[in-house]
């Protein structure tokens, strides 16, 4: 007779929910009884009803990332929710249960990875000894960059796995997630193994379930075992690109190499510390968010600055470092619908305004990102050309060692020249909308060997906006609770031209 408990872990899709559960009856059935079925990621979303289907197996979950699709009454006294006889709610950020066989399972939230909740947990953990069986939402961030997959991993999980050592770990990573295990490693000074496993999502495509028995006790089966990632060290930061500033001159920059891992990276969702009160929209290959220190500020024209960036999500330079064809990627033509359909939302509610996209474009960038500034249209009209030659001319003539800028001017997209500068070459742009689906491009070509001031589209827009004290955006940083302000009034704003919603 085997000492062992089943368990069956499934990632349901939250629309089918129902029949994934009336497929878990048939598995108790044939392969159990299971000791639990574990439902990972988002199985009851603000959207959706507990299921109607009763369980013949305990079954346990917690919060993903969006919120639930129930109430229930809180009670200090309990870390539980039974919706029905056997469908558990793990309410708390970080809950660590007890079976009656002794196997201890540990579930964490999804908000549990970012800041205030994650300074909660980590009091927490300071008081628990290791678990059989973890789930997170995201990956550790050490296995994601191990595969090359960082956007699906999180720091703080890191933290989390570390301490709790489980000897089974289950995570999704993103709202489809994706199949994967990795190699089990084995713990220093222990005789712990541990085996990550990701699922993809019902009906994906991508296995979605896995079964397994574990004992009470842990034994030291014979395995082929792989490196530890926790134990791998981790290459310091390098120096960051430094400005210097001459007396009575313009700001030129001197490049010097960096190495920005995403955990660390100010653009990557996967950073522990990212600031997600500044997050308007995300999308599938790329996020709009409000600036940091912006150039424009709200007044009575416009309740928000405007100011805002859209990022792609993958940590890239640019999107020639992993795409042979630029403006056919999936990342370009997001960041492409990200752009029409904030044109549109300020043509029809402010039309007294014109947008201006504008970025630095290289390959030795830490992370793409396209600014978008709304600019009074008798100023785009009038100020701005002046400004960007006037720029452009004192980049050339008083700093020899910046790369001289030549902006060629575009009337659309389709001309041969734009097509193979924004595909091949490293540029600055900037990009004027004067319709829906009319543009003027302003773009020049900068050679990666010499220095480029970074500050140089800033730099024209503010004299453009004659407000030349805002020019460096870290004297423009506003508290919290401003940020925050800013961002609900953009997203009201955007609310209803928002094709990620």
């Amino acid at each position: 007779m085997t000492s062992k408990s089943k368990f069956l872990v499934l990632n349901p899709s939250s629309g089918n929910l129902d029949n994934v559960l009336e497929k878990a009856n048939l598995q108790n059935t044939r392969n159990g009884p299971f000791e639990a079925v574990l439902l990972l990621g988002d199985v009851i979303p603000a959207n959706l009803q507990v299921p109607q289907t009763k369980l013949d197996a305990p079954a346990y979950f917690s919060k993903g990332k969006h919120d639930i699709g129930f109430a229930y009454e809180e009670d200090e006294a309990t870390n539980l929710v039974d919706l029905d006889k056997n469908l558990t709610y793990m309410k708390r950020p970080l809950t660590i249960y007890k079976l009656a066989t002794g196997i201890t399972i540990a579930f964490m939230s999804a908000e549990a990875e970012k800041e205030p909740v994650s300074t909660e947990v980590k009091e927490q953990l300071q008081h628990t000894s290791p678990v059989d069986i973890l789930i997170t939402y995201s990956w550790p961030y050490v296995i994601a960059r191990e595969e090359k997959l960082s956007t699906v991993g999180n720091r703080f999980v890191d933290q989390v796995t570390e301490r709790l050592q489980p000897r089974y770990q289950f995570a999704v990573g993103n709202e489809r997630g994706k199949f994967f295990e990795f190699k089990p490693f084995k713990w220093d000074n222990t005789d712990r193994i541990t085996r990550f496993i990701s699922l993809g999502q019902e009906g994906s495509g991508d296995k979605w379930f896995y079964a397994f028995g574990l004992d009470i006790k842990t034994i030291n089966v014979d395995v082929n075992l792989g490196v530890n990632p926790f134990a791998k060290a981790v290459e310091p930061p390098k120096r960051s690109i430094e400005t210097v500033e001459e007396p009575d001159q313009e700001v030129q920059t001197i490049k010097k190499p960096r190495i920005v891992n995403p955990d660390q990276c100010f653009f990557c969702l996967s950073n522990p510390k990212v600031e997600t009160h500044m997050i308007i929209s995300i999308g599938t290959n790329a996020y709009l968010t409000v600036a940091k220190g912006p150039l424009t500020r709200p007044s009575k024209n416009l309740k928000f600055s405007g100011h805002a960036i859209i990022i792609p999500i993958e940590h890239i330079p640019t999107i020639r470092k992993t795409s042979t064809n630029v403006i056919e990627s999936a990342v370009y033509q997001e960041i492409e619908q990200y752009k029409k359909s904030l044109v549109r939302a300020f043509l029809e509610q402010k039309p007294q305004f014109r947008l201006v996209f504008f970025e630095i474009n290289r390959l030795d960038n830490i992370h793409q990102h396209i600014q978008v500034l709304p600019i009074p249209s008798e100023l785009v009209d009038t100020q701005f050309p002046k400004a960007l030659e006037e720029k452009a001319r004192i980049n050339n003539e008083e700093f020899n060692k910046n790369h001289k800028l030549n902006f060629l001017r575009f009337d659309n997209d389709s001309d041969d020249e734009f097509k193979r500068i924004i595909t091949s070459s490293d540029y600055i742009s900037f990009t004027i909308y004067t319709g829906e689906n009319e543009k003027i491009h302003w773009i020049s070509e900068i050679n990666e060997a010499k220095p480029v001031d970074l500050q140089f589209p800033r730099r024209v827009l503010a004299f453009t906006l004659k407000c030349p004290k805002r020019l460096y955006w870290d004297k423009c940083q506003q508290p919290k609770f401003k940020e925050t302000t800013d961002c609900e009034e953009f997203k009201f704003f955007y609310k209803n031209y928002d094709f990620t919603a």
